[in-house]
């Protein structure tokens, strides 16, 4: 009877792991598909940003040393 008893324990303990992996691999997808797609979607955002502004730097720039020559 102590055996019995004993596996049945093992068996709810097996079933509420595999519950709680189900549960994080659910975490893990839902931070693939969503989390980490607006998190690029902000970095591109701030790429094109960097890059504007640097092209008007640049632009600057130029634009100084032209006059400064003439």
């Amino acid at each position: 009877m102590d055996d019995n008893k004993q596996a049945r324990e093992n068996e709810l303990a097996i079933a509420q792991i595999n519950g709680e992996i189900r549960l994080v691999h659910e975490r893990i997808d839902t931070i693939k598909k969503n989390d980490l797609y607006h998190i690029q979607q902000s970095i591109n955002t701030i790429t094109k940003i960097m890059w504007t502004i640097g092209f008007m730097v640049f632009s600057h720039f130029l634009y100084a040393i032209r006059s400064a020559l003439l």
